[in-house]
């Protein structure tokens, strides 16, 4: 027990050293990534022991089944941990909702087969060498230091705790008055939809009512007796009128077309 105690707290500050390198090399910036405050991420311990108790002692098997086995009880645990805490907490700590293949944003298929691969060779190389090197050391000394981490451990997670229960009301107070806002929107929305709705309905009645038609058919008249009479030289007489009379043809053109769209 005292050994799968020191494997959690070792896997756990393995895992916040490489978030801490991925998002180095990612972003270009130190960012820390743990959940607590300490330089540990708790995830990568549970997930550690997770690996390791699961599969047990499968040396000579498959090293296929291995890596598929790895990534999902990864898998499994990113997507449990996370549902959790955007329950808890109301916020969501990672989301894979951009990534193809994902799952509810909680898991996607390129990190599945990353963790699949992390915890292949943590199975295969890097825990028999944390195994032996454990085993050298003396059990009154491993006792000792683990009593200490975990004290350090439950401090930092109850304060934590504390500080995030804080944040948690914040969040779904923020999340509250978003909905508020949302809904009024959509009230707002609808109304000027209605409007709108009502406006063209009237346009339609109008464009179909008999002064519309009656416009037409004046219209057509008037056009057809320049036509018919051929008043072409008070046209030529008066350009502008020419002009003027060319205008309004147009309009009526464009009234028309409008109409009968």
């Amino acid at each position: 027990m005292e050994y799968y105690i020191s494997y959690f707290f070792i896997y756990a500050v393995i895992g916040w050293i490489l978030e801490v390198s991925f998002h180095v090399i990612s972003q270009g910036k130190f960012i820390n990534r743990g959940f607590l405050n300490g330089p540990y991420c708790p995830i990568y311990g549970f997930g550690a022991l997770a690996v390791v108790l699961i599969l047990g002692d499968l040396g000579n098997s498959n090293k296929l089944y291995i890596f598929f086995m790895s990534a999902l009880v990864a898998s499994a645990l990113e997507l449990i941990t996370g549902y959790i805490l955007e329950k808890i907490f109301h916020k969501r700590w990672w989301d894979y909702r951009s990534n193809k293949f994902n799952l509810g944003g909680y898991i996607c298929a390129e990190f599945s087969l990353i963790w699949g691969a992390v915890c292949y060779i943590l199975y295969e190389a890097i825990h028999p060498m944390l195994r032996k090197a454990l085993h050298i050391m003396p059990i009154k000394i491993i006792i000792p230091i683990n009593i200490i981490m975990g004290l350090i451990f439950v401090v930092d997670l109850i304060a934590t705790v504390i500080t995030l229960m804080g944040l948690s009301e914040k969040f779904k107070m923020i999340e509250d008055q978003s909905k508020d806002i949302r809904k009024m929107s959509d009230e707002i929305g609808q109304k000027v939809a209605d409007r709108t709705f009502e406006a063209l309905d009237r346009k339609k009645e109008l464009e179909n009512s008999k002064i519309g038609k009656e416009f037409d058919q004046r219209s057509a008249e008037f056009k057809e007796f320049f036509d018919k009479f051929g008043e072409k030289r008070i046209l030529r007489a008066f350009p502008n009128l020419s002009e003027d009379l060319e205008e309004k043809w147009n309009r009526i053109d464009i009234i028309k077309k409008k109409k009968h769209k």
